[in-house]
């Protein structure tokens, strides 16, 4: 066995990427009814929009919901 073949051989494969494993960004919303009443939900997603959109998919079917703020809790 050569030292290159030994090398290869004894290579383990890299884990995969974080990115790859997670979504890219994972923020904390608060939302805000037309009445006043606020509430807050988690979204993940691989861009902010994603995961916006996926905390608003937390909240109450019936009402208007308005984007307040957002915090990231993981992401870029």
């Amino acid at each position: 066995m050569t030292p290159a073949t030994s090398l290869a051989l004894s290579i383990r494969a890299l884990p995969e990427p974080a990115s790859e494993r997670f979504n890219a960004h994972y923020l904390s919303v608060t939302f805000a009814g037309a009445d006043g009443e606020r509430r807050s939900a988690v979204g993940g997603g691989e861009s902010v929009a994603e995961a916006i959109a996926a905390a608003r998919d937390e909240l109450p079917p019936e009402g208007v919901w308005t984007l307040v703020r957002w915090t990231t809790i993981y992401g870029e």
